[in-house]
């Protein structure tokens, strides 16, 4: 879930800035430039920190993972925001109000915003900006600025307005503290700034405590764990107590133990996020399986200090799926089985149909001049009857292989498919003369060779019954509601009396009699199974003598 992780990630974002904050609060430029960088990594390409400093403001930090932006960032912060120069900056310095912008409009900020500014804009292409105070007690302190100006990173959202307001407010008051270190370090204004700090680490142990996921820290020397949360004490089943200052060998088997701290070092050493997707854990209450992260948290100089752990129990899925699995895998024994089971019925009888049809053949040929008109009757009879029976039978097997057929999704012609239906009919019945209108550049997403089926059924049945129509039509056609896309096929036929229409898609219903049409009721129930097989709806509306409309829609088979 890709918010979740969002959250997360905002979460070690504020966690490692403050403690930072904290360790810098003595050292005021470096504490501006961490400001920054925990900012420009984070949230934005971009970051600037921009202090009030004798009623102008001051660019005192820069981050910027592109070195040929450096020198442009250090000519412009040579030169100050001048107070009453038009500039977004001073308004959102002076109204308290961040300025967000997602998608930003260039050319409407000409002339409100400080001309350097605007230049810098307009030569990197910015799409994104947010600029947020930093106040503390109300009163200003300056601001920080984050932009977006790489195509492949998408715009801001609220989640990022967020982060970097929060950030803002910590970096506000750790710039404070750091101010009132250098002049009164030891007064009592010193005491009050400490315990606005003890506050935001309380609060960010709140958020830590509170995530469902295990969060662990270890020290990057010896890999002794220095954090853990609620959650994390949960799953291992041993107080954090017991836990802190311990290592994998004091807690887990040596096997299990070397595989958790090579993956630690293997973090450490490339200085980027690893990801285990499964990984197995002893616990209390039996084996456990992770789905885990680590983060090395670095120094300045790129050495790492710490490493972050967060780690989900998937236990719960991961058994959901072996059950699904070994139920789908079953489910395809069975229907395997069936599928045998289906064509040694199918094969046993039609033998015995061949030998009716054959032997009553036969009889007529050699003994029918022997038989009076009725007994010639009955055995016409009987081979119809026979003939039908194995039309039936394939008709049969060709339902059960489009419910067991494996779906292949791909961009289908809709209406080439039409079309070439449409010529297959007409090759059969080369003297017919049917009016077809068939609408161009219809293209879904479907298996072709089961959308090619379901269409043979849908113009076949429209073919069949315009049969006694004097001026038959036939007609592909779409529609947009606001379900979304359908499709239909229409014909100007015999139709059907709507009361009965939830008839039309069960195998053997029929509307109308093998003397009127032909056929076995197994077409609609094909193109029924073959329509839901691709998650949409199939519906049917006519009248009798005014024809028939067969609407369907579909949706990506292989979507979640």
């Amino acid at each position: 879930m890709p918010d979740v992780e969002r959250l997360r990630g905002g979460v070690r974002l504020l966690t490692n800035a403050v403690s930072a904050f904290a360790e810098a609060t003595s050292d005021y430029e470096r504490l501006l430039s961490i400001i920054a960088r925990s900012a420009g990594e984070v949230i934005g390409d971009i970051c600037t920190v921009l202090l009030l400093d004798n009623g102008d403001l001051h660019t005192r930090a820069k981050y910027t993972s592109d070195p040929e932006l450096d020198a442009y960032l250090d000519e412009m912060a040579r030169s100050p925001i001048r107070a009453g120069e038009p500039s977004a900056a001073w308004n959102v310095l002076s109204t308290g109000q961040p300025l967000f912008v997602p998608k930003l409009d260039l050319p409407s900020l000409q002339g409100r915003m400080a001309p350097r500014n605007y230049e810098l804009f307009a030569r990197l292409g910015v799409h994104s900006l947010v600029i947020v105070p930093m106040r503390v007690r109300g009163e200003p302190v300056g601001l920080i600025a984050i932009w977006r100006y790489r195509p492949e990173r998408s715009s801001f959202d609220e989640l990022d307005l967020e982060l970097a307001q929060d950030l803002a407010s910590h970096a506000a008051l750790a710039i404070a503290n750091a101010q009132l270190v250098d002049a009164l370090r030891e007064s009592e204004a010193l005491r009050k700034a400490e315990q606005e700090v003890t506050r935001a680490h309380r609060f960010l142990d709140a958020i830590i405590e509170h995530i469902p996921d295990m969060v662990f820290v270890k020290d990057a020397t010896n890999l002794a764990f220095t954090r853990f949360n609620r959650a994390g004490e949960e799953l291992i089943g041993v107080s954090r107590a017991d836990l802190l200052g311990k290592t994998d060998y004091d807690l887990f088997s040596a096997k299990d133990a070397a595989f958790f701290q090579a993956k630690d070092r293997e973090t450490l050493a490339s200085k980027q996020l690893l990801e285990i997707p499964e990984e197995p854990i002893r616990t209390p209450r039996g084996e456990r399986w992770l789905h885990t992260k680590k983060v090395p948290i670095l120094d300045l100089d790129g050495s790492p200090l710490y490493l972050l752990g967060i780690s989900q129990d998937i236990t719960d899925r991961k058994r959901a799926d072996e059950e699904l699995r070994a139920a789908k895998e079953h489910a395809e024994a069975v229907g395997k089985e069936l599928e045998a089971f289906s064509y040694s019925v199918a094969h046993d009888l039609r033998t015995p149909l061949r030998g009716i049809d054959g032997f009553s053949q036969a009889l007529l040929e050699d003994y029918g001049d022997k038989l009076d008109d009725v007994g010639r009757r009955y055995l016409a009879r009987v081979r119809e009857a026979a003939q039908r029976m194995a039309i039936l039978i394939d008709d049969l097997l060709a339902l059960s292989r489009v419910t067991r057929a494996e779906l292949v999704s791909e961009r289908v012609d809709l209406t080439a498919l039409a079309q070439a239906s449409i010529h297959r009919l007409q090759r059969l019945e080369p003297d017919r003369t049917v009016e077809v209108v068939i609408e161009p550049d219809l293209s879904v997403e479907g298996d072709p060779r089961l959308l090619s089926i379901a269409l043979d059924n849908l113009f076949g049945n429209a073919w069949k019954f315009t049969g006694k129509v004097p001026a038959p039509r036939i007609e592909l056609g779409s529609a947009r509601d606001e379900r979304g896309r359908s499709y239909f096929v229409r014909d100007n036929g015999a139709g059907f009396d709507p009361q009965y229409g939830h008839k039309l898609f069960g195998v053997f219903q029929r509307l109308h009699t093998e003397q009127e049409f032909p056929g076995t009721g197994i077409g609609l129930a094909t193109v029924a199974r073959i329509i839901h097989r691709h998650r949409g709806r199939v519906w049917a509306e006519g009248a009798p003598g005014l024809g028939a409309t067969f609407h369907f829609t579909l949706l990506d088979p292989e979507s979640p």
